[in-house]
């Protein structure tokens, strides 16, 4: 696949943000039109001014990056990107949007272990070893969180708990995930510029011939989520996805929510069933002033179809002794994973 060129190549196309794109601490740049920009430094937002930044260079930047891949903004208007260091833009022009948007997400600098988030205080110990446990028991793991929350950061900590000798197939919208091994098979849903488009979905249905050891999903968005239980409960077990929620718990209705999007989808009591054979484990994740860390963490114990509600409870203790809860942590001190 083509990619746009890097962040570096934008500087002639986004006057006023140079300084910006050079400093590897901001980690978000959000345009919202010209000479409205904000930044992202260590999970805070900040203003920035920029008053040469005009419609034209918005404009044209969003002509540069859409050139390489084949695409016209005039034509699409809305445009998801992986740059060639690995950051995101998302662009949105008229007439989706008054102005020309663009948010540029910068490719993180390192990728932190396990170990280095219970260090920085990120990463509860106890919950750390729930969570290896239950990859050693051959057990999946979802991680849940809302956008920026650090999904991604904590899902490439599990990854790494992984035996070296096992095979992973991993997918996902754009090569984000830093795996580092040998036996590792990649696919990208966003790779396709041909009319022939390819999902996440057909992706994960063909990750199954690959003989994979374990499935890695970088994101469940729809009905993907049918195909990926199927692939759970029959035989991949250690296996690891995201979504986004607002809390552990929502997380397994979100999953089984998006799980019903399948056009060939179970019925919601079955699908269900379906969730709490195939997860063990679900890791929520949050950011509250400008920190990260695991927030909750939940294990599955079943559903009760008769009351709507999921049966779960914190790592190692019994459902039902502790009933609704689950394990809240506090945000570390002055801690950006």
């Amino acid at each position: 696949m083509k990619r746009a060129s890097g962040v570096g190549h934008l500087t002639p196309f986004l006057p006023g943000l140079e300084g910006l794109l050079e400093d590897a601490s901001v980690s978000e740049i959000m345009i919202n039109g010209p000479g409205n920009v904000w930044v992202e430094r260590a999970g805070r937002l900040e203003p920035h001014e920029a008053p040469k930044l005009t419609a034209a260079w918005l404009h044209r930047a969003a002509i540069h990056i859409a050139r390489p891949l084949g695409l016209d903004p005039a034509a699409r208007p809305i445009l998801d990107a992986r740059l060639e260091d690995g950051s995101r833009v998302a662009i949105c022009t008229p007439p989706a949007s008054p102005e020309v948007a663009i948010t540029i997400r910068r490719f993180g600098g390192r990728a932190f272990s396990a170990e280095d988030l219970v260090r920085l205080g990120s990463l509860p110990e106890d919950i750390l070893e729930a969570a290896r446990s239950t990859l050693a028991s051959r057990q999946n793991i979802l991680v849940s969180g809302g956008t920026g929350s650090g999904k991604t950061t904590l899902l490439n900590a599990l990854i790494a708990l992984l035996p070296e000798d096992e095979r992973i197939v991993a997918i996902e919208d754009t090569l984000e995930l830093r795996i580092d091994r040998a036996n590792c098979l990649r696919f990208e849903a966003g790779a396709t510029l041909s009319e022939t488009s390819v999902e996440i979905r057909d992706l994960v249905r063909h990750a199954l011939r690959h003989r994979p050891d374990h499935i890695v999903v970088g994101e469940v968005r729809g009905g993907e989520a049918a195909d990926l239980l199927q692939a759970l409960n029959t035989g991949h077990g250690g296996s690891l996805t995201t979504i986004h929620a607002n809390n552990a718990r929502s997380a397994l209705s979100r999953l089984a929510s998006c799980a019903m999007q399948a056009g060939d989808a179970l019925p919601w009591e079955v699908t269900c069933r379906g969730v709490v054979d195939g997860i063990a484990l679900v890791l929520h994740v949050a950011r509250q002033g400008g920190q990260r860390f695991v927030e909750d963490a939940l294990e599955v114990c079943g559903y009760d179809a008769a009351t709507g509600h999921w049966i779960t409870a914190p790592p190692g203790e019994a459902p039902g002794t502790q009933p609704d809860r689950s394990t809240h942590t506090h945000p570390p001190k002055e801690v950006n994973a």
